[in-house]
């Protein structure tokens, strides 16, 4: 018998879908209406998370500790329904706004719930092409931009091969073991090896690590940034903590190639995107570089488990989500004589035209890059110190020295902003949901240090 009780949070956003394509078809003018609902539901679903989380959890995980899906549930309606508020202003400003770009952020978050939670491949394929799909759409929304429709079938053309990868893996795992469930993987041998191999081969795609990464920059510098936005945070988090809990209940560290894998595929996202962001001249391009060095970051953190605890993985992610949402929030509501920004330069005399945004953004930029006192130093201090106790002295070292090579392009951005004359004139939107974000952004990233408090008991109370 079904628990239907349990899947009340995922029937909640189906609810939700049906509601938006009722409202969407029926009443073309009512985009604030419709965000505005779809915003509180998500707030309401995160309620439900926190009030009884435990009442959701559905099926058995081999973690000992089911909060990770809780947690990882809340955080993701959370944003959800901070992002749904900066939607839009953003697509109106692009003249591409239409309902249904609300009806593909609400199905991939649905299949980020369920790519979440899952405890078979079965599900966990549903869940991520429930999810790809949904992206894949959203990087082409603006269809009278060649560029957009570009990245839109790079990222289908790709996102296909590693689905081909997904499922050539399961089907070698299935073989060996008769089973689609986590917990009956027991049969290890090199069939099911290689199988797992493909598994981790597809999933470092979706999150885009090196060598994986061949689609980012091009997605992200095609895509609206509104888009972009979307999928280089919410699709990318849910999928991390897919991986890392596929890491976990798999028990990959016994699995001394695919531990190769995993290290291997760690130093070359800490080079590649960090040597990557030095040649960027487009600041989308740049940010999808930086994205990839942080998740080698990420893949540091989950080799560095035994020693580092699910808390600090899931603070470097909070950290990078709320980071992420700042500088955002600031390109959304930056333009030119041609439209929105496209290159570095295009910030050039920011600080003349809005010292507000100007210095939020060196405060994030400086957090992304790890300077001390922000709140990006201690992520990353903490991941350095768990590999560092892990015996990756090697890994430790590649990753303090991207570090120094990523502050090089970060100060490039500053050093545009405060000290260089722009040649076009920078305009701005008065974007009431946007500027509370990055403000918000920037403020937590700069208090942190000083009153860590509240991010600290979240993480307490929910891993101690």
């Amino acid at each position: 018998m079904i628990n239907l009780f349990s899947f009340i949070p995922e029937i909640l956003i189906l609810s939700l879908i049906l509601i938006s394509l009722l409202i969407g078809l029926f009443y073309k003018s009512s985009k604030n209406i419709l965000t505005g609902i779809n915003s509180i539901g998500f707030l309401f679903i995160a309620y439900l998370f926190i009030s009884f989380g435990d009442s959701f959890e559905g099926t058995e995980s081999l973690l000992k500790d089911f909060n990770v899906i809780i947690l990882s549930k809340i955080i993701i309606a959370l944003f959800t329904s901070i992002y749904l508020l900066l939607i839009n202003k953003s697509l109106v400003n692009e003249s591409i706004y239409r309902y249904e770009f609300l009806l593909f952020i609400l199905f991939a978050t649905l299949g980020s719930f369920v790519l979440i939670s899952s405890d078979n491949f079965l599900t966990a394929f549903i869940g991520i092409e429930l999810q790809s799909l949904s992206l894949y759409l959203i990087a082409a929304f603006n269809t009278k931009n060649s560029q957009s429709n570009e990245a839109g079938i790079k990222y289908f053309s790709l996102g296909a091969l590693s689905s081909g990868f997904l499922l050539f893996g399961i089907s070698m795992v299935y073989f060996d073991n008769a089973s689609i469930q986590f917990s009956d993987i027991k049969n290890v041998t090199y069939f099911t090896e290689i199988g797992l191999t493909l598994i981790v081969i597809a999933l470092f795609f979706k999150v885009s690590a090196a060598p994986f990464h061949i689609w980012t920059p091009d997605v992200y510098e095609g895509s609206p940034t509104i888009s972009v936005l979307f999928f280089a945070t919410l699709p990318k988090f849910a999928s991390l903590i897919f991986l890392f809990r596929f890491f976990i209940e798999m028990d990959i560290s016994s699995y001394s190639s695919l531990i190769f894998i995993f290290k291997f595929v760690c130093v070359l996202s800490l080079l590649i995107g960090a040597y990557g962001a030095m040649t960027q001249t487009v600041i989308k391009r740049l940010l999808a570089f930086s994205s990839i060095n942080h998740i080698g970051f990420i893949l540091l953190s989950i080799l560095s488990f035994q020693f580092l605890s699910q808390g600090i993985f899931f603070f470097y992610l909070i950290i990078y989500l709320v980071t992420s949402f700042g500088v955002f929030s600031i390109l959304l509501t930056l333009r030119n004589n041609l439209g929105e920004i496209k290159l570095i330069t295009d910030l050039s005399g920011l600080k003349t035209h809005n010292k507000s945004k100007a210095i939020a953004l060196l405060v994030l930029f400086f957090s992304l890059a790890g300077i001390p006192p922000f709140a990006g130093f201690f992520a990353k201090f903490f991941i350095l110190t768990a590999s560092m106790n892990e015996g990756l002295i090697y890994l430790s070292l590649i990753a303090v020295l991207s570090s120094v090579i990523a502050a090089f392009y970060y100060l490039r951005i500053i050093k545009t902003m405060f000290f260089n004359e722009g040649e076009d004139t920078l305009q701005e939107n008065s974007m009431f949901y946007h500027n509370v974000t990055y403000i918000l952004s920037a403020l937590f990233v700069t208090f942190f240090a000083f009153y860590p408090d509240p991010i600290i008991f979240i993480i307490n109370n929910y891993f101690s």
